[in-house]
């Protein structure tokens, strides 16, 4: 049963309501440009060409620029906590997973700039925290199981579509400043426009703040793009960016809740109540640039999409954690990554009677070179040959996607992939892997056009997720003949989705996905019969089930709201895992069948609402809630449902708006809870979690001025 909203919350809403009704019981003048097209009617580009969101045969939601300017989201995944479908699981990093899907120790979704794979040092965490929320027009988030992007598309897709020039304004300009808890301060201009055939945007950007656990976070960043338009149809562009990011990082609180209860907002707290010794902190600083050439071209009947791309990746990473309690285990690493990427694509429309047919050809190509030298400054005479490496990685992908649309109702959508991915390993001792994989994806849609505002699909896609780099330097350094580099495999998905989208009045509009997806060689960590840790390794299947539903509408002139929710069931099918017993707190292997995937909620949900009681003026309240999930593999731990609220009020005169915002503003104690194994803290023992705090209550002012 889903946890009931507390009473403080329900009080809050009601007077809230009260208050902005008597507010709008004057004149309202909020009808004009405060009424903006459903997201129903967006064109989006995360498919194989450009269409519009209701005409997609998937699940995909759209945070546009004010949106995010609205929620007052400081990172990415701030702002996708918001999406139906996708999990917040941050812990030392940002970590989404879309419908359940990431596994322990790597990235889950692929991540896209301008259409530009993110994949980021060897273990492809999900990097969010860099990219400046000011460069971004748009953030389009595919939960489907695609195929456009290739291995890990299975996992879903976020699209990070920064903004651009228009040529039909000559010069714009936009500024804004804002200053909140634990002295955050933002601050950004853009300058933007057209002149004869260019089109040109800049953007300059600073972000700081203390944190809520004292994680200083500083990010600095600059954006330019230039585009010259040959014709109203063809564009050229160059994209040049540059982000330098600094980011102190609190090590979970483990070991003894005591920690939690007693330093939950500290950077550094006691080993224990009986050992002062202080744990401290991670410390990371990132510097990456890109640079794109993009071409693309549309016509009524051709369209051509083309990117050339470097990204030049540097990081040098502190793990400070042990400076007290083992200094000599205190290591530095210096990370260097190169990336070429290619992208292309082409299509053409064509009639046949009542009958039109689009084939869409695309082609890919990722070319990524690794290393990373680390170094012991207490214990310069300490072997590093484990951790100093390189990787070499290239894949390759060929895209044959083909839309028919017969007469005016039925569509049909097939496609196929194939990729090929390469990769080798070698670090000093030396381990090395080679491998060379190829993957064969595909996928399929039915769709039923009841009329230019409503959509239902089936689809079914199959579609795979190439092992991180480090899981294979991990099956070399550790997996002996039980966990060789030669048998992890690619994950398996087999996706089955019905869809329903209808605008159905301005006042009502709805999203409705259910799906089901089947999963093998599925990935964690595996130890042996002694209890030695050799890596992750494919064990076993899983299948994960689920709805999603998106809901918005403005009622009347001074009223809209906004729902999101989604229902998962994930459970193992096959496999096994070493655990801990209870209460004996011994290790044994146990069979995974039938238990639910820890750390997955079985349910989140946003309800928002809306109001604007005369013109210029706009509030909001969103309730933001998750279940409980499980904490270990067995489900003997469970960390309990959240409900928080955030509230926001703006007022635009001509070129200004000032806002002031509340996330969180209840206080809600809030933790990323690990301990898969289920360990004790000893026999008949309290379960042994590590405890990674979320942010509280925070409160910001801000003024921005468009010109």
């Amino acid at each position: 049963m889903l946890r009931k909203i507390e009473f403080k919350y329900i009080s809050t809403l009601f007077f809230f309501l009260l208050f902005l009704v008597f507010l709008s019981t004057g004149p309202v003048f909020a009808q004009g440009d405060e009424c903006e097209i459903h997201e129903l009617e967006e064109v989006v580009v995360t498919a194989t060409h450009k269409m519009k969101m209701l005409d997609t045969p998937a699940s995909i939601s759209i945070i546009t620029a004010k949106e995010l300017e609205e929620m007052g989201a400081k990172s990415i995944a701030e702002a996708l906590r918001k999406i139906p479908g996708v999990i917040d699981k941050s812990a030392k990093n940002d970590a989404i997973a879309i419908r359940g899907t990431q596994s322990s120790m790597a990235g889950g979704p692929v991540i896209l700039i301008d259409g530009v794979p993110q994949k980021i040092g060897d273990y492809r965490y999900d990097q969010f925290s860099f990219i400046p929320v000011s460069q971004i027009e748009r953030i389009e988030i595919l939960r489907s199981a695609g195929i456009a992007y290739g291995p890990g598309s299975a996992r879903g897709v976020i699209n990070v579509i920064t903004k651009k020039g228009k040529r039909d304004k000559p010069l714009k300009f936009d500024a804004a400043g804002s200053y909140g808890s634990w002295n955050t301060h933002n601050e950004h201009v853009n300058l933007y426009g057209g002149i004869n055939q260019w089109d040109y945007f800049l953007n300059l950007a600073n972000y700081s703040t203390e944190g809520y656990e004292e994680e200083d976070q500083d990010r600095r960043s600059a954006l330019l793009k230039l585009g010259y338009n040959l014709s109203d149809q063809t564009r050229i562009g160059i994209r040049g960016n540059f982000i330098k990011h600094e980011h102190h990082t609190a090590y979970g609180l483990w070991k003894k809740k005591w920690q939690l209860e007693n330093y939950r907002r500290d950077i550094h707290f006691p080993k224990s109540e009986t050992d002062p010794t202080l744990v401290w902190h991670n410390e990371r600083e990132q510097d990456v640039s890109t640079i794109a050439l993009e071409f693309s071209q549309k016509d009524e009947r051709l369209f051509l999409n083309a990117t050339a791309s470097f990204t030049d990746y540097d990081e040098e990473y502190r793990g400070m954690r042990t400076k007290f309690t083992s200094p000599k285990r205190v290591y530095f690493d210096d990370k260097d990554q190169g990336t070429y990427t290619f992208t292309f694509s082409a299509g053409y429309n064509l009639h046949f009677g009542i009958v039109n047919y689009t084939p869409c050809l695309g082609v890919n190509l990722e070319d990524i070179d690794f290393e990373q030298r680390r170094s012991y400054p207490n214990d310069p005479n300490k072997n590093t040959d484990r951790y100093d490496f390189d990787i070499e990685e290239r894949q390759y992908g060929f895209l044959w996607d083909n839309d028919f649309l017969f007469g005016e109702n039925w569509g049909l959508k097939i496609g196929g992939r194939m990729d090929r991915a390469k990769l080798e390993f070698e670090d000093k001792v030396p381990n090395k892997v080679d491998q060379d994989k190829t993957m064969y994806a595909w996928s399929g849609a039915l769709c039923y056009y009841f009329s230019d505002k409503a959509t239902v699909y089936v689809s079914s896609a199959r579609n795979f997720w190439f092992p991180t780099p480090r899981y294979y330097a991990w099956a070399a350094e550790r997996g002996g003949d039980l966990n060789r580099p030669e048998d992890l495999k690619p994950e398996k998905s087999l996706t089955y989705e019905v869809g329903y989208k209808h605008i159905l009045h301005k006042a009502f509009n709805i999203n409705l996905t259910g799906f089901s997806t089947k999963y093998k060689e599925k990935f964690a960590s595996y130890y042996d019969t002694t209890g030695t840790w050799r890596g992750m390794k494919n064990i076993g299947g899983a299948e994960i089930r689920g709805l999603e539903l998106e809901a918005n509408g403005r009622v009347c002139p001074w009223f809209g709201y906004r729902l999101a929710g989604t229902y998962l069931k994930a459970e193992w099918t096959t496999g096994q895992m070493r655990v801990y017993e209870h209460p004996s707190n011994t290790k044994v292997i146990r069979d995974l069948a039938g238990y639910d995937i820890h750390g997955i909620p079985r349910y989140t949900y946003v309800v928002g609402l809306d109001l604007y009681p005369f013109e210029g003026f706009k509030c909001s309240i969103d309730i933001n809630g998750y279940g409980s999930y499980n904490v270990d593999y067995l489900n003997r731990i469970e960390y309990g449902a959240k409900t928080t609220v955030d509230a926001n009020i703006s007022y635009t005169i001509k070129h200004w708006k000032f806002w002031l915002l509340g996330k969180n503003i209840f206080d809600e104690e809030i933790e990323r809870v690990i301990n898969p194994t289920g360990r004790l803290t000893g026999p008949s023992g309290e379960p042994d979690n590590a405890y990674y705090v979320q942010d509280g209550r925070y409160i910001e002012g801000g003024v921005s001025y468009h010109f």
